[in-house]
């Protein structure tokens, strides 16, 4: 769900003919978009040496704070691909497959790509894949507002279990983002009761996990004792995820953590099934079902969640891995 973009570097400096608050109100109309649904790509293959965070370095002292806040918090993602910083006409080809998204100042927008006056964005003529918008209106680029209306859209019967994944976590899953944590109650024993001949819920997403992931990942389950586990113990679950991993061809996903609570903390602490990768958030009713088999069974909410609200989720994983019920493991490969 998260919009890839760029900003041309040298269009980060403020327009001297700007008063102060309209440079701000620009730059934090642009972090907010980023924080809601952007990710933010720079040239080089090292952030400290690109020329993305030596603009970064350069912007006045009452903006810099706050980029400095995003990119510390937030995951960034190196181009790789030769382009050098600049968004110009005869190099926004190098974007394609890369960015959705590229940021210049006014005067290369009607320089370099011909807008005009009352133009916001406009599709680069070599690249109809790469949108270029104004800075100071990153928020009415086509690319994000599509993302963000998309965003709360249901997950409807007959959904791809591919689909539902590329349009929602593939790119989570891609980006270097070590820590991810499932709440769902039901997640554990729908897998021990799913048939043999299928996969379950938790057992698709892990090896969809596994298959994107560009670096190693962590995972902890949030489950719950359901009847359906009636008679099993902690090692019989830490067996199954053992089985779990094992089957894992890539390894990418190296470690989980499971936490097992009574079925009835859930109702206490939460009734909320999400799966959250670090500071993104996506809340899914029927939580890892919608994995299950090649179309979803049933229809659910799928709701994306960024930037303050997340850390009411994270104190949903601190009181269920706090309850003096709680029983957990870790199983690594």
């Amino acid at each position: 769900m998260l919009v890839p973009f760029v900003i041309d570097a040298d269009s980060l400096a403020p327009d001297p003919a700007w008063l102060p608050a309209h440079v701000r109100t620009c730059h934090e109309g642009l972090i907010d978009t980023w924080q809601r649904i952007g990710l933010l790509e720079y040239d080089s293959h090292d952030f400290e040496t690109s020329r993305l965070k030596s603009a970064i370095d350069k912007l006045p002292q009452k903006i810099r704070p706050l980029w400095m806040e995003m990119v510390e918090r937030l995951p960034l993602r190196a181009c790789r691909n030769g382009w050098n910083g600049s968004v110009i006409a005869s190099s926004v080809g190098a974007l394609s497959n890369h960015a959705s998204v590229a940021l210049v100042d006014d005067a290369r927008a009607e320089v370099e790509f011909g807008m005009s006056e009352y133009d916001l964005t406009i599709r680069a003529a070599n690249a109809p894949d790469v949108e270029v918008c104004r800075l100071q209106s990153a928020s009415q680029a086509a690319s994000f507002k599509k993302a963000i209306a998309k965003s709360g859209a249901y997950i409807e019967v007959g959904d791809k279990f591919s689909d539902i994944w590329t349009l929602r976590f593939q790119l989570l899953a891609g980006i270097p983002i070590k820590r991810v944590s499932i709440v769902d109650r039901y997640a554990m024993s729908r897998h021990v009761t799913c048939p043999q001949t299928q996969l379950s819920g938790l057992e698709r997403f892990l090896r969809l996990l596994d298959a994107d992931a560009c670096g190693p990942r962590h995972v902890t389950l949030y489950s719950g004792w359901t009847e359906e586990l009636k008679g099993r113990l902690l090692p019989d679950v830490e067996e199954e995820i053992r089985q779990l991993l094992g089957k894992l061809p890539r390894k990418k996903v190296g470690r989980i953590k499971v936490v097992m609570l009574p079925n009835s903390t859930f109702s206490g602490v939460s009734h909320d099934r999400f799966v959250r990768f670090e500071n993104y958030v996506w809340e899914i009713g029927i939580g890892l079902q919608v994995f299950e088999g090649a179309f979803a069974s049933e229809r659910s909410t799928a709701t994306f969640k960024t930037g303050e609200v997340v850390t009411g989720f994270k104190r949903v994983e601190d009181e269920l891995r706090a309850h003096a019920a709680a029983k957990e493991a870790v199983i690594t490969t």
